[in-house]
């Protein structure tokens, strides 16, 4: 019977850190979250472009009306692979 209890408070154990892991795990999400939106913002600040106009690039960029230069693709496509290598790793 000792054996039973020790083994119960053993997976009551595991539940507790599993929880804990898990919280931690929302809030380092909930961090990323937020530091990409800050990295969004202070991009969007350095470019100086006012409301109405970045509203209406990223519309026409959702729609297709607008697509990138090819420089920009291929720099982005490469940030991608190199992403994904990093994430492999």
């Amino acid at each position: 019977m000792a054996t039973v209890t020790k083994i119960d408070k053993d997976i009551a154990a595991a539940k507790s850190k599993i929880a804990e892991l898990q919280k931690k795990i929302r809030e380092l999400e909930t961090k990323r979250v937020e530091a990409e939106n800050l990295q969004i913002v202070k991009l969007v600040k350095t470019v100086n472009i006012d409301n109405k106009t970045l509203t209406a690039l990223l519309k026409a960029y959702a729609t297709g009306e607008f697509e990138l230069p090819e420089k920009y693709k291929a720099e982005l496509e490469n940030k991608e692979d190199t992403d994904n290598e990093n994430e492999q790793n």
